[in-house]
């Protein structure tokens, strides 16, 4: 039975209409109940090395949940916790199968689906007549495709972007609907804790409780200054999701035609200290990894540039085995690349371009939302 929060106005559509964040409940091991019936009433966790005893757990079931067990738990910790339960070895080929299926009952609502992981996609509802008149209807009509035809259940956020509808979509698990207008942030969302916020890690959530900032209401009425000062771009993304401004549109990858992402920014002093020059290629990694994840794309080619104070443009390139997408691979690479450059001349401007793109091959999250 879905579980829908609160009673849905249609004369207080939002103009930019509407967006879904539809996840997967437990998701590993719903697929294996889903095969398994026998299982619906036990504590149920897929882990990494059963016959051991000693592998980590990548999902447990909500009965599992009950006795205290937790993703990230160590296999023999959990049975201390709770003797009974059925440890599960991950199947990869189920998971992958049950996504395809999922995402085939998400493309008969609508064409406009950016898929997030296996388990998890944006759905973009804005053109679509008979969901502007009642979303959570619609909505509680998915699910029940879902669950009947592959016996598994997805709770779904609807807000007028992208972030907001994943932010809520957690909040009325399992098998929830819960529709988050902007005008309702103060009094919904803003109390919420700021480790709570789509992309605050503990680093950043406890460097914010130093600076007083312990609501996600506390980060939405800071000074933008204040906020750039301490946790540049990153906290700028932050930022804007507390305030609701965070409005990336909904892409399908697999209708984009982009053969490369870039980045590049231009100073208005010449640069000559490693440290500075390393700073805007960490900001230009940045900005082309959001762009990816918008995307759902990764590439297998990264090319740096520069210009010199002469006014000559100069680049570097180098294929990647593994694929770029991550702040952290990107930037990695570029370092690699302008330390083997090893340009003494000042510099005025810097960029990266990212290429070689094309859909990332399925890979198994070790956590389940």
């Amino acid at each position: 039975m879905n579980n829908v929060s609160r009673h849905f106005d249609p004369f207080r559509e939002p103009a930019s209409g509407w967006i879904l964040h539809c996840d997967a409940d437990a998701f590993y091991a719903s697929c294996h109940m889903a095969q398994r019936p026998e299982l619906r009433e036990q504590p149920v966790v897929v882990a990494g090395d059963v016959r051991t005893r000693h592998g980590i757990i990548v999902t447990a079931n909500y009965r599992a949940r009950q006795f205290g067990i937790e993703t990230g738990m160590n296999l023999g910790q959990a049975w201390q916790l709770c003797p009974d339960i059925v440890a599960i070895t991950p199947d990869k080929s189920l998971y992958r199968r049950y996504s395809e299926h999922l995402h085939h009952i998400f493309q008969q609502y609508t064409g406009i689906i950016e898929p997030l992981a296996l388990d998890e996609a944006w759905l973009d509802m804005s053109n679509q007549m008979s969901f502007a008149e009642n979303p959570a209807l619609v909505a509680a009509s998915l699910q029940a495709q879902v669950r009947e035809r592959l016996g598994i259940t997805i709770s779904i956020g609807i807000s007028v972007n992208k972030m907001l509808a994943k932010q809520v979509s957690d909040w009325n698990k399992p098998e929830g609907i819960t529709v988050l207008r902007k005008d309702e942030l103060p009094e919904r969302l803003w109390p919420r804790p700021v480790t709570e916020l789509f992309g605050c890690g503990p680093v950043t959530a406890q460097k914010m409780e130093r600076l007083g900032i312990q609501t996600i209401g506390d980060l939405a009425q800071q000074p933008l200054s204040a906020i750039l000062h301490q946790f540049g771009q990153h906290g700028l993304a932050l930022y804007l999701r507390a305030k609701g401004d965070d409005y990336t549109p909904v892409i399908n990858p697999r209708c984009t035609d982009r053969r490369s992402v870039s980045a590049e920014h231009t100073t208005a002093q010449d640069l000559s200290g490693i440290a500075d020059i390393l700073a805007l290629f960490q900001q230009c990694s940045q900005e082309i990894s959001a762009r990816l994840l918008q995307l759902g794309l990764v590439g297998y080619r990264m090319g740096i540039k520069w210009r010199t104070t002469d006014f000559r443009l100069h680049s570097k390139q180098l294929s990647s085995s593994l694929p770029l997408q991550s702040t952290d691979s990107i930037y990695r690479l570029a370092r690699q690349l302008w330390l083997h450059v090893a340009e003494n001349r000042p510099v005025r401007l810097i960029g990266i371009t990212v290429s070689l793109l094309e859909l990332p091959s399925p890979q198994l999250r070790f956590w389940d939302e």
